[in-house]
């Protein structure tokens, strides 16, 4: 049977090498700059619309929609 490789440091790993490996608490920006740019800027506050949305199911979704992202926008960015 082969070997699972898992992400658990090398056996001979002191505490703080261990530490040291341990997850980050945030994913490393990558891909194209738009993409950076989106998932910092956008995706979040569309994503926690979106579920918003999804709870209340209003008469309107892409109205409410619209209203939830300019008061974020305010909230946000001071405008």
């Amino acid at each position: 049977m082969p070997q699972r490789r898992t992400a658990s440091p090398h056996p001979g790993a002191t505490p703080s090498q261990q530490q040291q490996q341990a997850a980050p608490a945030q994913a490393m920006p990558h891909g194209s700059p738009t993409r950076v740019y989106l998932n910092t800027n956008v995706t979040p506050h569309l994503l926690e619309g979106m579920k918003l949305l999804a709870a209340n199911e209003p008469e309107k979704p892409l109205k409410w929609l619209a209203d939830f992202l300019a008061a974020k926008s305010k909230e946000v960015e001071g405008t």
